[in-house]
């Protein structure tokens, strides 16, 4: 591997495969994480063979502590990782007193617990290197809460949270935190939720975005140094939206959607 190294978890598809793309791109060797044995295979030996780098796999269930401490060991003990992308999540369309508490509670791992964890072992050396980017992935439903959605949201306003302390706290490091905001997007995610293809269409101010543009629209907001990072106009308009609404009315509004 050369001295430019992207971490990047979640990488099988969607969001988390389009930033391997990009920054496999950009010259970056890759260590990517999944849970989908062939598909993350058949996509690093892709991009591998298009972009002329060398790309690891990790398979790993990153609710699994045993799992999570052994990438910690790999972040801990490669001194080249420039990039690390928190990229691995997933929701559940379920009340929360309806749904398993065991698999919240894996979320909660998943969305919170493992890129505190993956963060903690990489900043040291970012810092030695002077140089370094940490993105974490979370949604417009940070500033959206909507019903069954309960534990996914409540993790993703932790994010937004604790990136903006940790941008503050990294300050003159040269190291940039983003917490990546996006709103409606065409990934397995939605499919995993049992959505109907019929439900992915654009309607009123609900515009769907591919990965590939939501991955653009990140590397606009490290160059100019945003923080919190929301993808599309429409997005944006609909949390600034929710922000000038009375809490009342916005509950009312959603939960008769």
């Amino acid at each position: 591997m050369n001295n430019r190294i992207a971490f990047i978890t979640g990488s099988t598809s969607g969001i988390g495969a389009s930033f391997a793309r990009r920054f496999a791109g950009d010259g970056y060797d890759l260590i990517v994480t999944g849970r989908r044995k062939k598909k993350i295979h058949s996509l690093a030996k892709d991009i591998s063979e298009k972009y002329n780098v060398n790309v690891k796999v990790i398979i790993a269930e990153l609710s699994d502590r045993k799992d999570v401490h052994k990438i910690i060991d790999i972040i801990s003990n490669n001194r080249n990782i420039e990039v690390l992308v928190n990229n691995a999540g997933y929701g559940i369309d379920k009340n929360f007193h309806e749904g398993d508490i065991r698999i919240q509670e894996e979320m909660v791992n998943v969305h919170i617990n493992t890129p505190m964890n993956f963060i903690h072992a990489v900043i040291p050396q970012m810092i030695e290197n002077k140089k370094g980017v940490i993105i974490n992935l979370s949604s417009i439903a940070s500033f959206l809460p909507i019903p069954t959605g309960a534990i996914y949201c409540g993790t993703k306003v932790f994010l937004n949270k604790f990136s903006e302390s940790l941008s503050m706290e990294l300050n003159n490091t040269g190291i940039k935190v983003q917490v990546l905001c996006p709103g409606f997007t065409r990934t397995d995610f939605h499919s995993k939720l049992n959505m109907k293809r019929s439900e992915l269409e654009n309607k009123g101010i609900i515009k769907w975005m591919s990965s590939d543009d939501v991955v653009k629209y990140s590397m606009k907001c490290l160059e100019r140094n945003r923080v919190v990072c929301i993808p599309g106009f429409w997005n944006r308009f609909l949390v600034n939206l929710a922000r000038l609404a009375p809490d009342k009315l916005y509950y009312k509004i959603v939960t008769k959607i």
